[in-house]
């Protein structure tokens, strides 16, 4: 007589995310969004002052897409994350009421800097994560967390510390490529470009200034929140990534001292008006493209240039 067939016990990593399991996300995902929703004083920076930030300031107008390519993220590694093991961590509820208290004190007005809110809604974010899904799900959920950083607008006084010497490097370096031209001397006086021109219609003298918005803080921020997407979501190697991540600012800062330049020589040369308006933005864009074909080919040729080997087989025993 044949043995009738065994029936095996369903893994112990399996999620059942059954309709009870639904309802408890959604009530978590509920209660989180009303905690940090505040949305009608618009109080910075928290998700009201984020909106307000991505609506008004250029610098930030990427922040609505941080959290789509977020949850993309999430999606590209969903068969893995779906089978590590989910284990109630308490150690996510020491982060939980760590990032509470966070918020609730900077809400007394105790603390100096703003950034406290966004610090404290990204504190329990992590929180909630290990609490409900335990440690293990960090190795997947980290760098979508992470990302999440990119919407969240840094401080102003850390803001004018990076631009700063952004604006004065491309300043140094357009006085530079100008000088080169006849009958054009550039004089740097910080980020700003005092020139007298000699041309055939007389001499013409004016002062250029680099502004915060020239200082190519935008598309350093944008071109690093690609990056990290394309090197996360991509099968490469862990050494990869990283040389992937850190070439973002360099490459930022190169076409930004490409858009100065350019902008500076339309200004003397062509007419004032393509230093401003609808013309600046789109030589911004046109920049800012050339920034992502620039890392698209860095990582095409990375790609090209380091194989990996193979593991070797195991020889069955």
């Amino acid at each position: 007589m044949a043995d009738s067939p065994v029936t095996l016990p369903a893994p112990a990593w399996s999620i059942q995310f059954d309709y009870p399991a639904q309802l408890r996300a959604a009530a978590v995902a509920v209660a989180f969004l009303g905690l940090f929703w505040e949305l009608l004083d618009f109080i910075p920076p928290t998700f009201g002052g984020l909106a307000h930030a991505w609506l008004h300031e250029a610098d930030w107008s990427h922040g609505p897409l941080i959290p789509l390519f977020s949850a993309y993220l999430v999606y590209h590694q969903w068969e893995q994350i779906r089978r590590c093991p989910v284990r109630c961590a308490w150690a996510g509820l020491a982060i939980l009421l760590g990032g509470l208290g966070i918020y609730f004190w900077s809400l007394s007005g105790h603390l100096p800097f703003g950034y406290a809110k966004p610090l404290a809604m990204m504190v329990t974010l992590l929180g909630v994560i290990v609490l409900l899904c335990g440690l293990p799900m960090l190795r997947y959920a980290w760098v979508p967390w992470i990302y999440l950083f990119f919407a969240i607008p840094i401080p102003q006084r850390l803001y004018f510390a990076l631009t700063d010497p952004l604006r004065r490097t491309a300043a140094i370096v357009a006085s530079a490529v100008l000088s080169f031209w006849p009958e054009l001397h550039v004089e740097r006086i910080g980020s700003n470009l005092e020139y007298v021109y000699n041309g055939a219609t007389g001499v013409s003298t004016g002062v250029i200034g680099v502004a915060d918005a020239c200082s190519g803080m935008r598309s350093t921020v944008t071109l690093c929140a690609v990056g990290v997407a394309v090197a996360f979501m991509s099968d490469r190697p862990l050494w990869q990534r990283i040389f992937l991540i850190l070439a973002c600012i360099p490459i930022a800062t190169f076409c930004n001292i490409i858009r100065v330049t350019i902008t500076c020589w339309l200004y003397v040369f062509v007419d004032p008006k393509y230093a401003s308006g609808t013309y600046h933005t789109l030589l911004g864009l046109v920049v800012i493209l050339l920034a992502f074909t620039i890392f698209n080919g860095l990582a095409h040729l990375m790609n090209r240039l380091v194989i990996e080997d193979p593991e070797p087989e195991e020889n069955p025993a």
